[in-house]
């Protein structure tokens, strides 16, 4: 289900002192909620900030870093793509570090986020005044049960305060 929403006041993450949101969204799916966001720092530069909560705790999601097909198969990569008049000036960064989940059983190591949310930024700039959206993948997982994946998720971001 793809829902529009109001962010508040800017999203932190990745570095980010204190910015100020221009756009948003927000999408529940799965057993996470993501809030997208636009934001402009200080400095005058743009990133897109995509926060994922995890709606049950114990669970975490895998790293940007994770390869697309997962390792051995295991794993969805966690990724943020903008779109419409949003085009990326850098590579997605995360605002807590990964960390190693060994899987014994199976003898893989996963590169995952600590439980909990993380912020994923992207740098942007802005190519025209249409629509612009962020396209989103995640899995969150616990270490005895994964939640069903959520692959190319669209969420439409809008003027903060409408």
């Amino acid at each position: 289900m793809l829902v529009v929403a109001s962010l508040a006041q800017g999203c932190t993450g990745a570095g980010a002192s204190s910015p100020s949101a221009e756009l948003s969204g927000r999408l529940e799916d799965s057993g996470v909620t993501v809030v997208a966001a636009l934001t402009t720092g200080p400095d005058g530069t743009r990133q897109l900030q995509a926060t994922f909560t995890p709606q049950r705790t114990g669970y975490h999601l895998y790293s940007v870093d994770l390869p697309p097909g997962g390792v051995d198969g295991l794993g969805v990569p966690t990724t943020v793509r903008v779109g419409g008049n949003l085009r990326a000036a850098g590579s997605p960064a995360a605002n807590v570090p990964v960390r190693t989940l060994r899987i014994e059983a199976l003898d893989v190591n996963l590169p995952v986020y600590p439980d909990g949310p993380v912020t994923i930024a992207v740098p942007v700039r802005r190519t025209g005044n249409g629509r612009a959206e962020v396209t989103v993948t995640y899995a969150a997982c616990s270490t005895s049960n994964c939640l069903a994946p959520v692959r190319d998720r669209v969420i439409a971001l809008a003027p903060v305060g409408t």
